[in-house]
């Protein structure tokens, strides 16, 4: 075997040992907690499921309750648009129990392959390094709060991220279908709408007549067999839910700790949802134009993952809701501030590095360990705040509750300056990051 041939052995080897770590720390939480129980959100997905199926299989003809039933623990309603609830109509015939077990499972190998297409995407050469990398970055992204939350409530939000990345990496830009899967991922869920919007500045109007075409393909399919809850859902139901009307308890609901958006992040600091109302629709517009900016700047330099995972932050931070299990992309971001560092030279490689291990912990779900931390925090800054008293958060505990939204805009206006400086000052740059398709990356693997 090559020192080239060994170099890539040791990579695969530790990235596999990584994984491996982590996902016995996992397998000890699914058998330490009622792991299965906790999966309440993939519960309301085959409740809805079953609803769709016992309402309209006999054509009774009465109004749906699809959107008005709340779950039995009196929980969250269903929210999801109506082609969703038809899909988990499908899945709802399987036990709960193969279910959650195969959802958990799905979300582990599609983290596997986010990491991988991440890489691949970012110009990293394949073979045996890349793969262990891919291993080791999906092995950090299981220590995180987002993938933790998602897995332990059965969310799908990792499913669909993967099959948005494998959409619109730059390898599948020459097919002819590019932009479908983005298409039916909003179909399923509102939030990669965002993503068209991005195909457009982009300027690749195929790829987004796609994934608009498929979109209002999911609405027609949805609305045939389901007219009732179609009609219920797009005609002020969903607007009712955006603008939270339709919650008894306004302000808790937009300043959840767990809403880690703009506008949670607003609602926290002013104390009221509507008096964040404005703030947060003028800070949204700033954030959508730089992030939406930065992301084609990032698309026509050649750094077309970067540009994707640019969208994606900026659709979380200018959501009126992103939960924290929403925040799953951290785990391409790792990916490709992996291969910035890969590609990049002496002192600026080693500040890539900083950066990775900053997001890492930033949204950090480690066990705690109070001597490190002196008592006062654990190490999962977002959750070691008074979760439950959002509003009377200060100091440092404004700070870390609201992590997640200050790292996304802290990257947000930093690759909008990159972009700047790229443009007007780029020997500024030089060895800071090679072109995503240069040779350096496969020098620096190989």
């Amino acid at each position: 075997m090559t020192d080239n041939g060994r170099r890539g052995a040791l990579i695969l080897g530790l990235g596999g040992a990584a994984l491996t770590v982590a996902l016995i720390r996992f397998a000890v939480h699914v058998t330490t907690f009622d792991f299965a129980a906790r999966m309440f959100d993939l519960g309301i997905y085959r409740d809805g499921g079953l609803i769709v199926r016992h309402a309209y299989h006999f054509r009774s003809g009465r109004p749906t309750p699809l959107y008005d039933w709340v779950s039995p623990g009196g929980g969250n309603p269903f929210t999801y648009p109506p082609f969703a609830a038809g899909i988990f109509a499908i899945l709802s015939y399987l036990p709960l129990g193969v279910l959650q077990w195969a959802m958990t499972l799905a979300s582990i190998a599609a983290l596997v392959a986010v990491a991988w297409l991440t890489l691949t995407g970012s110009g990293l050469p394949r073979g045996r390094s890349a793969a262990g990398l891919a291993l080791g970055v999906a092995a950090v992204a299981l220590w995180t709060q987002p993938v933790q939350s998602n897995l332990s409530l059965g969310q799908v939000n990792v499913l669909l991220m993967v099959a948005i990345i494998a959409d619109l990496r730059p390898a599948a830009d020459r097919r002819r279908w590019a932009g479908l899967a983005t298409g039916i991922a909003a179909g399923i869920k509102l939030t990669p709408l965002i993503f068209i919007l991005y195909l457009l500045v982009t300027r690749r109007y195929r790829q987004a007549a796609v994934a608009a075409s498929a979109f209002a393909a999911t609405i027609a399919m949805a609305l045939a067999p389901l007219p009732g809850a179609s009609v219920m859902y797009w005609d002020g139901g969903l607007f009712a839910r955006a603008n939270g009307s339709a919650r008894a308890n306004l302000t808790f609901y937009f300043a959840s700790a767990w809403n880690q958006s703009l506008r949670g992040a607003l609602s926290r600091l002013l104390l009221h949802a509507q008096l964040a109302t404005g703030p947060w629709l003028l800070a949204a517009a700033v954030t959508a134009l730089a992030g939406l900016m930065a992301a084609a700047w990032l698309h026509g330099d050649g750094y077309p993952m970067l540009g994707v995972l640019t969208c994606a932050l900026t659709g979380l931070l200018i959501s009126p809701v992103s939960w924290l299990h929403h925040w799953v992309w951290v785990a391409p971001w790792l990916a490709a501030l992996t291969a910035l560092a890969i590609q990049a030279h002496g002192t600026a490689r080693r500040a890539w590095a900083v950066v990775i291990g900053l997001v890492a912990l930033a949204f950090a779900d480690l066990p705690r360990l109070p001597l490190l931390t002196f008592g006062g925090h654990g190490l999962d800054p977002v959750t070691d705040v008074p979760m439950k008293h959002p509003l009377t958060w200060q100091g440092i505990d404004l700070i870390l509750g609201n992590c997640y939204v200050l790292a996304g805009l802290a990257g947000i206006f930093a690759l909008f300056g990159w972009g700047v400086v790229r443009a007007y000052r780029p020997a500024l740059l030089r060895g800071a990051v090679e072109p995503a398709f240069g040779d350096s990356a496969t020098d620096a693997l190989t």
